[in-house]
């Protein structure tokens, strides 16, 4: 067993969520460290998540806050942001996680993704593989990141710049990180909140992963983001039909490096703001050049089919 003292907050945003969100929150209650505090925020949901919500806060009033009446939210990434914004400025515990509504979380998955990075000094994140899972928790694949063709060791800068593979409610990270993390400037160009802390954490610390799946990750009809199964042929049809959807998502991942490099460069080692500044040429330079920078500084995306779209996109 690691030991208690430190504490850790879990920041879990619902919409809408009344199906599912009982059995995830009596999951995170049957957690083995306990040493934890939930922080939930509803962003207007029209169905009974809201009285769930109060009714945990009633029958665990020293667990769960209700985060009712703080302003923010608009989307999921938006509601993320004003929860950890809140948090940080008015609880600073000394870890984070993130929370969705309709998972299920396994009981050891505070312990052991704490155990990843408690020892680390400076800044640190781990994150976990999950179970991939129908609406009734049937496995669907055991491992999501072989279920996404996903390779959780590249995690450096280059790698992180082209491709998250950082998921969300899988993540916890350290007090030094987040206090690198400006929730007020995490704009419309910031693709995602998860992939940003990983670009961050990369860039200034340690990123850790769990490869032991810590999470039943349940897929239903109204998921915001959900597995897909990067090997199947439906699935690179529609990548390799879609170019202009690819087209869009690389200018996404331009406009997010520059929002970074802008933020961060002042205090960015030598060697990441040369990978910033060789990505961000790529919006300027002519094919040929782009795909020597992306080769040389392995802007690579995660699999065969990924990297033959992003060749004919970039």
């Amino acid at each position: 067993m690691i030991n208690e003292s430190k504490t850790v907050a879990i920041c879990l945003a619902t919409y809408n969520g009344e199906k599912y969100l009982s059995q995830q929150l009596d999951s995170i209650l049957q957690q083995t460290y306990s040493n934890w505090h939930l922080y939930i925020r509803d962003d207007g949901s029209n169905d009974g998540t809201p009285n769930i919500v109060k009714e945990y806060v009633e029958k665990y009033p020293d667990k769960v806050t209700n985060l009712l009446g703080v302003s923010g939210g608009g989307d999921s990434k938006k509601n993320f942001e004003t929860i950890l914004r809140w948090v940080s400025e008015n609880v600073q515990p000394e870890y984070y996680m993130l929370s969705d509504q309709d998972d299920f979380w396994l009981p050891n998955k505070i312990e052991k993704s704490l155990f990843k990075i408690v020892n680390i000094k400076g800044p640190a994140m781990a994150h976990t593989d999950l179970t991939v899972v129908d609406n009734k928790l049937n496995v669907v694949a055991k491992s999501f990141v072989n279920f996404s063709n996903l390779d959780p060791y590249k995690n450096d800068l280059s790698h992180l710049l082209i491709q998250n593979n950082v998921t969300g409610c899988t993540m916890i990270w350290n007090k030094q990180l987040n206090d690198m993390i400006d929730y007020n400037n995490m704009g419309e160009k910031v693709i995602m909140h998860d992939w940003w802390i990983a670009l961050i954490a990369t860039s200034f610390g340690r990123v850790e992963f769990v490869k032991e799946p810590q999470i039943l990750y349940r897929q239903h009809k109204k998921n915001v983001v959900g597995a897909k199964k990067v090997r199947s042929v439906t699935y690179v049809m529609k990548k390799l039909l879609n170019i202009s959807k690819m087209k869009l998502s690389l200018n996404q991942t331009y406009e997010q490096a520059s929002i970074f490099y802008n933020l961060y460069c002042s205090v960015l080692s030598i060697k990441n703001q040369e990978i910033l500044k060789d990505f961000l040429k790529l919006k300027k330079v002519k094919k040929i050049q782009r795909l020597r920078i992306c080769f040389k500084r392995k802007f690579l995306k995660q699999s065969f089919i990924q990297i033959l779209g992003e060749i004919m996109c970039i």
